[in-house]
């Protein structure tokens, strides 16, 4: 299967959303053909995964022309587009949706977006269109990585707790469209 991932932020960003996306974008990688379309200007390279990205450095009605673009070539080539939730997003895949028809599922990965949407009527408008328009809305996300700390014994119940719910969290998101 083709996805595509839109996602506002991508590492090296540090928030958990963009450590989401590239973790999201590996793990799809191993069974599926994946591209990311990300805001980002150095992004992490994933092996097996094509990035595409779009410079934060443009000025905005630029950069939203450019990331619709960009995500508009990535949605004609795939079967399913995975969205992460951000405005910077939303109004592209909008455009796009209507244009492409692509099916795509919408993933409330990133807390701080979803907090601004709630505080204006546009970013609310925007997040609410596009729940509406998706095949399904993602919002139970995966266990954090636990953490390793030299000198100490390995985690292991919490790192087998956080693979588990990757599986999990793999499926739920795959389901709709097979493997």
């Amino acid at each position: 299967m083709r996805i595509a991932i839109a996602t506002p932020l991508y590492p090296p960003d540090t928030a958990p959303a963009a450590h989401y996306a590239k973790e999201l974008a590996e793990r799809l990688s191993h069974t599926h053909s994946v591209c990311v379309v990300a805001y980002s200007y150095l992004p992490e390279p994933i092996e097996g995964v094509r990035i595409v990205s779009v410079t934060k450095r443009l000025p905005l009605l630029l950069r939203l022309i450019t990331y619709t673009a960009s995500l508009f070539k990535a949605a004609q080539g795939s079967d399913v587009v995975y969205v992460i939730n951000g405005a910077s997003v939303e109004l592209p895949l909008i455009v796009v949706s209507y244009i492409t028809r692509t099916p795509f599922v919408y993933i409330s990965a990133d807390t701080t977006a979803a907090l601004r949407a709630g505080q204006s009527k546009a970013l609310h408008f925007l997040q609410t269109k596009s729940v509406q328009r998706s095949r399904m809305h993602v919002t139970s996300l995966p266990l954090a990585r636990p953490e390793i700390l030299p000198l100490e014994a390995p985690p292991t119940d919490a790192l087998a707790a956080y693979e588990s719910s990757w599986e999990a969290h793999l499926a739920l998101v795959t389901h709709t469209y097979g493997k």
